[in-house]
């Protein structure tokens, strides 16, 4: 009959329970269901023999194989876009930017290294190399110190130590060799208490042959000058004239020419005041010692050393001791690299000991010529030491010792000690502060 029930001709055992399907029955005759496996079977159309079972499954395979393919041009497009994608690919990878940046950081190290280090360094010899040819001198017309220097009244020029305070040139076991020592002593300033604590840390013995030799500067600025003056002379010290000594002992002798030595109400230029102070605090006595103090102090020859000189601010390179100009002695701190016309300034050249140490290194290679000419008779190079310089502070190098550490300005004061065979060490005691640098 039409309106029979046709017979279900599905069997369930050939359709898994997630396989996806859809009905396009429009029959709403709704048949009760009796488990979720009755409510699967109902979801297909009655009419199974109209269209195959496969249209009614949902996937995406079919789709994608009904898609067009691109034409040769998108194809084209597609071919030259490779060599794009994998370097934007390879440029955003994390090992890659790693490697970018170290290359980085490399390139910025060596440039900052040269720009800031090597590349100053390099100029720097080659000006200083350039300073010591002869055609720099026929260029400017001649080098300070060539001509006779001035002659000055109450100034002691050079003075030689006696030898027999210089240590021995070889180290001795045997006792018929003194253990002899040379102690050396920065600006002190008028810092008494840290010089007298200096001295005990290095255990200083005038007895067993130490000798004590001041750089220059021992007065002004600190709060006893009178009483290192004092301990000097106890002590039978050796001194070079600093250009603190210089002012003071010029501006005691003014003072006493128009009549404010004994009379401060007269006073009428309160910039040098304190150094009018220390003017009259002097006994004649003293004034008198550190007016006997030279510029130039030749220790001699030390061994392990060479020849040493002691003078408060600096020499000239190539230019005799007489013909040194004894202010500029006292007061240099840079030198100009063509004509060697030496400066108090700091800005005006180069430090001085710069060019002095490259002379020396120059004179060193050229010792066993023994020939006269540029560097004169080469009998051997100069250590100088020195003071003036605290804004260089402790400045030791092969041919320059610098012991100006600035104690008065709250740092230390520093000694060179030169032991027999020119054994050297610095020591230092801390200062407090007395003066603003």
């Amino acid at each position: 009959m039409a309106d029979e029930k046709r017979p279900s001709i599905i069997d369930t055992r050939h359709y898994p329970d997630n396989l996806a399907v859809s009905s396009s029955d429009n029959d709403e005759r709704k048949t009760p269901q009796r488990d979720g496996r009755t409510a699967f079977f109902q979801s297909f159309p009655r009419s199974l023999g109209q269209r195959p079972l496969i249209d009614y499954v949902k996937n995406t395979w079919g789709s994608s194989r009904s898609r067009p393919r691109a034409n040769s041009a998108s194809s084209s497009r597609s071919s030259s876009g490779k060599p794009l994608r994998f370097f934007l690919s390879m440029i955003s990878a994390p090992k890659f930017r790693r490697y970018v940046l170290v290359y980085i950081a490399l390139v910025a190290s060596f440039y900052i290294g040269w720009s800031s280090f090597l590349q100053p360094i390099l100029e720097e010899r080659a000006g200083l190399v350039r300073a010591l040819d002869l055609e720099t001198m026929k260029q400017v017309g001649g080098w300070f110190g060539t001509n006779t220097r001035p002659v000055f009244a109450d100034i002691v020029p050079i003075r030689s130590l006696d030898p027999v305070l210089v240590p021995a040139s070889k180290e001795g076991d045997s006792g018929d060799v003194q253990q002899r020592r040379l102690v050396f002593v920065g600006d002190v300033h008028g810092c008494k208490d840290e010089l007298e604590r200096l001295l005990k840390e290095v255990s200083f013995d005038a007895e067993a042959g130490d000798h004590l030799v001041f750089t220059g500067d021992m007065i002004h600025k600190g709060p006893d000058s009178v009483g290192v003056v004092e301990l000097a002379r106890g002590l039978k010290a050796s001194c070079v004239r600093g250009n603190h000594e210089d002012r003071i002992l010029l501006l005691r002798s003014q003072m006493k020419v128009d009549g404010t030595f004994s009379h401060p109400e007269n006073d009428f230029n309160p910039n040098d005041a304190s150094q009018r102070k220390v003017a009259r605090e002097l006994s004649d006595e003293q004034a008198s010692w550190l007016q006997d103090c030279p510029v130039i102090l030749k220790v001699g020859q030390v061994g392990g050393i060479g020849d040493v000189l002691v003078v408060h601010g600096g020499v000239v390179p190539g230019v005799g001791l007489e013909r040194q100009d004894l202010s500029s002695v006292m007061t240099m701190r840079t030198i100009d690299l063509d004509t060697h016309v030496p400066s108090a300034s700091k800005k005006d050249g180069v430090p001085w000991f710069k060019l002095y140490n490259k002379y020396q290194e120059l004179l060193s290679q050229h010792i066993e010529n023994s020939v006269d000419g540029l560097y004169g008779s080469l009998s051997g190079t100069t250590t100088v030491i020195y003071g003036h310089d605290a804004v260089k502070s402790l400045n030791i190098q092969k041919y320059t010792k610098g012991l100006d550490s600035g104690c008065v300005y709250g740092r230390k004061l520093s000694a060179l000690v030169v032991e027999n065979g020119g054994k050297q060490e610095v020591v230092q005691v801390k200062c407090k502060k007395h003066a603003k640098s």
